[in-house]
């Protein structure tokens, strides 16, 4: 998995310190707000004192809670979108958490911040824990536009939130890791165009380290439009096939040239997924 140093807004965290039980269903109860079936709560500590006292925990500002509903209300606006959070709430993934930072093990078993971290879908089933976990640096780019899916552009925040619910959807890489996906993807390429990669990936680390987040989305969504005419969504879909499988959905949902855009039957075979049984 391709992450450090770039930026990655993706990640599946399992835990491995045990803490008291806040298992998910217990977080979508009570006082939490709620918008279209998905609950809005407080970062839990159920990894430990030291993940805790890292990614600091804190309550949702109705700012926040009216972005996130209208980038639910966009990613619904389409079919396909309504059908990937049905997918996502099936598979328990109920609740968005909110925090400062994210924290990930390291090799020694301790936790380590993750500035680069915006969003994270979180599974420890230990816990009965299946949450999307958001980050300030989520809520930092809220103001970023694409400029590759017509006027005015989706904002980033939106497509970093469908491509969490499209993770959540492929729970245990139940598409992303199968053969037929590697066929259909089509993520080799000549070592040139790597290094290309390996380029663009460097400038999107300096640009977002400069806290330019449109410029680096622009740079990375460059690559997969120009550079590969339009066969991958992003650089980002290079990381690796669960990546791929992730921004690959959400510019199904989001960007109406997707679908002029893609091999049709990397198409099918998103529909094909979103329209199965959990």
């Amino acid at each position: 998995m391709r992450l450090s140093p770039l930026l990655s807004v993706a990640l599946i965290l399992v835990a491995a310190v045990p803490a008291g039980p806040a298992a998910s269903d217990d977080l979508a109860r009570g006082d939490s707000p709620q918008y279209d079936g998905l609950f809005f709560s407080t970062g839990t500590c159920e990894q430990g004192s030291d993940f805790c006292a890292l990614t600091i925990p804190h309550a949702w500002t109705p700012a926040e809670i009216e972005l996130v509903s209208a980038a639910l209300d966009e990613i619904s606006t389409s079919d396909l979108g309504k059908r990937i959070i049905q997918r996502a709430t099936q598979n328990g993934f109920h609740t968005l958490r909110r925090f400062t930072h994210a924290a990930q093990l390291n090799a020694q078993g301790r936790y380590d911040t993750q500035p680069t971290i915006v969003a994270s879908t979180h599974t420890d089933d230990g816990h009965s824990m299946r949450t999307i976990d958001l980050t300030d640096k989520f809520f930092e780019r809220k103001f970023a536009r694409d400029h590759f899916s017509g006027e005015p552009g989706y904002l980033l925040t939106t497509e970093i939130l469908a491509h969490e619910l499209v993770h959540a959807m492929d729970l245990g890489q139940q598409y992303s890791g199968t053969a037929e996906f590697g066929r259909v993807a089509r993520l080799g390429m000549p070592v040139a165009r790597e290094r290309e990669a390996d380029r663009v990936n460097l400038e999107r680390e300096q640009l977002n380290g400069d806290g330019r987040y449109e410029d680096s989305w622009q740079v990375s969504r460059a690559f997969g439009v120009l550079t590969m005419r339009g066969r991958l969504p992003s650089v980002q879909a290079l990381d690796n096939y669960r990546e791929a499988f992730a921004e690959f959905g959400a510019h199904l949902v989001l960007d109406p040239n997707a679908f002029r855009r893609f091999e049709p039957r990397l198409i099918r075979f998103f529909e094909r997924a979103v329209s199965e049984a959990p």
